[in-house]
């Protein structure tokens, strides 16, 4: 599904991008892998077996694909962590992803450390580019910034919310 998120339990695939994120931070995940699970996904509640796994992703290629698919399972296993037991191995059959999924079109990423550096530099070149002043207000929700541009006693305040950012 282009342009939408899969999510399940603490995680979240962009296959568009092939990034898998765990509880807000980015998991390392090769492609292959990254694609079965995908896969996994796209079938959950089924069982999935080798050949079908063969097909998908050594279609057409001349591979031991065995070792290359208990490589990917470890793998996948390794990256969802306290979620691996959404890959279940049925025995003799294959595989089946049995996690709760979720698709939602992406949030606007967090602006990351060096985002709210940015930002703060904008604001401020703004603030001084118009000889106006910053005035913020913190509230439980975050950051409320007042920018007055050009003259504070008569010109209207530009407001930004910026909303609280966890230490990474």
């Amino acid at each position: 599904m282009p342009g939408r998120d899969i999510s399940f339990g603490s995680h979240r695939l962009d296959p568009d991008a092939a990034i898998l994120w765990r509880a807000g931070e980015r998991c390392v995940l090769q492609a292959q892998p990254l694609r079965l699970l995908s896969f996994l996904i796209e079938r959950r509640g089924e069982v999935v077996t080798r050949e079908d796994i063969r097909e998908q992703l050594w279609s057409g290629t001349a591979v031991e694909y065995d070792q290359g698919i208990n490589f990917a399972i470890r793998q996948i296993r390794i990256a969802l962590g306290p979620d691996a037991h959404f890959v279940q191995t049925v025995p003799r059959r294959g595989y089946r992803f049995v996690g709760d999924v979720t698709h939602a079109i992406p949030a606007p990423a967090r602006l990351s450390r060096r985002g709210w550096s940015i930002a703060a530099a904008i604001l401020l070149a703004l603030a001084s580019g118009f000889g106006a002043g910053i005035i913020t207000r913190d509230g439980p929700a975050g950051q409320f910034v007042y920018d007055h541009l050009v003259h504070p006693g008569r010109c209207p305040y530009l407001r930004v919310f910026l909303p609280p950012h966890r230490n990474s």
